[in-house]
């Protein structure tokens, strides 16, 4: 029998897999344009949508994330592999991301995924801030600080392997439609207590939908 935290972490890959918006490839295009490597190593992936953008830059990719249930919902790819276990990694990638997985490192493990660099190699490191607060306040569910940094980067490390070429922040938005936002809501770790306590974890999707068709009875979405 699964544990409660087994099972979180089951409802949380879902809703992630379900949906991820569409800034994976948005970031990749405008960061990497042109370039191209041989291999990359993604840190932090998830379900593997950071992953599989990689392969248009790439001729082959290594997913790495310690979530054993979102490594498991990880598409088949025949350039990517997904992996769970850091002895499966090798040490002469030349791409190295850390795709809104940053801030979850530290600097004992940084310095482990570093040494997984060619010489000579390039670092990637990408976050994006979705904007909830208008949506939240018309589900009237109000936000406190969230526990997260966006803006972390590599002066939090004491590494002198990497000379910084380019930095970059933009705006942008993305389209969605009612189920795509409910799953996107649901797969923030930060909301997850308060959608429970408003909505009811035992109909917990049905619920939330509902009450944005209220809101958004057009069905498409735009957020920022």
């Amino acid at each position: 029998m699964k544990n409660e935290k087994s099972k979180y972490n089951d409802n949380l890959a879902y809703h992630y897999k379900s949906f991820r918006p569409p800034l994976h490839q948005i970031l990749l295009k405008r960061s990497l344009k042109y370039q191209k490597f041989e291999s990359a190593l993604d840190i932090g992936c998830g379900t593997g949508n950071s992953t599989l953008e990689l392969v248009k830059f790439c001729e082959s990719v290594t997913g790495y994330d310690p979530n054993t249930a979102m490594i498991q919902r990880c598409e088949h790819h025949p350039k990517v592999g997904f992996t769970g276990k850091l002895s499966d990694l090798k040490e002469n990638y030349n791409l190295l991301v850390f795709f809104g997985s940053l801030y979850y490192i530290n600097a004992k493990d940084f310095s482990l995924y570093e040494k997984k660099l060619k010489n000579g190699g390039f670092l990637l490191c990408a976050d994006f801030e979705i904007l909830y607060n208008t949506i939240l306040a018309k589900l009237e569910l109000y936000l406190t600080e969230i526990d997260y940094d966006h803006n972390k980067n590599l002066t939090s490390y004491n590494s002198k392997s990497f000379e910084i070429t380019r930095t970059e922040k933009f705006k942008t938005l993305f389209y969605c439609n009612l189920s795509e936002l409910t799953h996107l809501l649901l797969s923030e770790t930060f909301l997850r207590a308060k959608l429970i306590d408003k909505y009811d974890s035992t109909h917990l999707f049905e619920n939330l939908k509902e009450d944005l068709n209220s809101h958004y009875s057009n069905g498409k979405i735009a957020v920022f």
